[in-house]
């Protein structure tokens, strides 16, 4: 695409009486940086390929265009925030991230790349789309999780409240149109909003497919795949959706749904998941070497082989735990941390820990917290149904907490940005040319 628009350019510029061709053009500024036409062609042909791939029906260019602008607008002050903040993504964590895409999609990281390149995309483009997800991702935790706390007494009243509606292993699929309203929203403001959100509602009774009018319509982060949420347990969905997915069957469309973000038409899409969790849980004891300035990462990992091979040739476990571990929780019980449930401890120990026979000790591994081995003392099942459920309410309470936290602080942050946006019904005719 890029080739095809600048070939035909150098072409007319040999000619003296060919008229000057634009090669590219400001389609918005945002704060100090500027969203170029040809950055926003390519991401509307980028979209369309999705939409169609999933069989979305794709709305008018005009339409689609200004919704992937402010979809892009919205990551460009996001991404500006981060810079400023220091935020950045290391190579080994978009490494993990590409792994576990491919991963998902049955494929090696090489094959993904050969897919992604025969499909016409440039591989260091989507490498660094995905980085930008990345460090939006990481800004919006730092960002809002670290605000957001959740007392014990609000999950013994969110029990109370919802006792026997809890099922911890039920997922919810859904999709969603937001019609959104302004933060200093007049009564008429209102007003036109739920009169929108009916007419789409009507539109949808009368035959309308959901995803296309989402596409076209939905002010919300999922718009550009259809409004489509995905797979979702209570706990990930805000308080105004479990209340109405609750009493909903399958294809089934709610009534506009009010929020402090607008009006909300959700449709559910499928349900799955049962009522019991088993869960396989690991009796552990560990020694923890932690770096310090007088303990260097390699003198950590040097000291644990030493003490592994002390093990080995029959020295007690405990014993130096008790002489040796930094882990001044754990170190006095000759390093035993019990019986340690799935997700408990860090991606890292959760992983050594899995691939560690009963009986034996792991080879030295490195975590946040410095250097560890580990000895898997045993494993069970465990029925961990009423410990789900006390999980699940407070996860449940913490995550429409961070929902909402997190649509106010958009706003905010939409709000307090410079954007000028410079598009006309001349780039709308560009894009649908581009898109095609």
């Amino acid at each position: 695409m890029l080739l095809a628009a600048l070939v035909p350019a150098a072409h007319a510029s040999g000619s003296p009486q060919a008229p000057p061709v634009l090669l590219d053009r400001i389609a918005a500024i945002v704060n100090n940086g500027v969203i170029t036409q040809r950055q926003l062609d390519a991401r509307t042909a980028q979209i369309t390929a999705e939409l169609q791939a999933r069989g979305t029906p794709v709305p008018p260019p005009a339409t689609l265009q200004r919704q992937v602008l402010n979809s892009m607008i919205l990551n460009r002050i996001q991404l500006g925030i981060a810079g400023y903040n220091g935020i950045t993504v290391s190579q080994q964590t978009l490494d993990n991230a590409l792994n576990q895409l491919a991963q998902n999609n049955n494929l090696t990281v090489a094959q993904m790349r050969s897919r992604i390149v025969s499909e016409g995309h440039r591989w260091n483009a989507f490498t660094q789309q995905l980085r930008d997800h990345l460090i939006i991702q990481k800004l919006q935790q730092r960002t809002i999780d670290q605000s957001i706390h959740v007392t014990n007494q609000e999950v013994r009243d969110f029990l109370a409240q919802h006792a026997g509606q809890i099922d911890p292993g039920q997922q919810y699929h859904i999709a969603q149109i937001l019609v959104p309203i302004a933060g200093a929203a007049s009564p008429r403001d209102i007003e036109t909003a739920l009169n929108e959100a009916e007419k789409l509602r009507g539109e949808l009774e009368h035959g309308a497919n959901f995803a296309k009018l989402a596409v076209a319509h939905s002010a919300g982060q999922h718009a550009l795949q259809g409004g489509n949420l995905g797979w979702l347990t209570a706990d990930q969905m805000p308080t105004y959706f479990v209340r109405a997915v609750n009493v909903m069957k399958p294809g089934q469309i709610s009534n506009p749904i009010r929020s402090p973000g607008g009006f909300h038409l959700v449709k559910l899409l499928g349900v799955r998941g049962g009522q019991k969790v088993n869960i396989t849980q690991t009796h552990v004891r560990q020694i923890l070497i932690k770096i310090t300035p007088t303990t260097s990462s390699a003198q950590a990992e040097a000291k644990l082989q030493r003490l592994r091979r002390a093990i080995e040739q029959g020295a007690s476990f405990a014993t130096l735990a008790q002489t040796n571990s930094d882990d001044t929780a754990s170190a006095g019980n000759g390093g035993d941390l019990g019986w340690v449930d799935p997700g408990q401890m860090s991606p890292q120990f959760q992983h050594v820990m899995d691939n560690t026979p009963v009986g034996t000790v792991s080879k030295p591994f490195r975590t946040a917290d410095g250097w560890h081995i580990i000895e898997v003392l045993g494993r069970r099942k465990q029925d961990a149904t009423d410990k789900a459920i006390r999980a699940r309410a407070r996860q449940i309470i913490f995550q429409r907490k961070q929902q909402d936290a997190l649509d106010a602080w958009l706003r905010r942050i939409r709000s307090a940005a410079y954007v000028h946006i410079l598009l006309d019904s001349h780039t709308a005719t560009s894009a649908s040319h581009t898109a095609g």
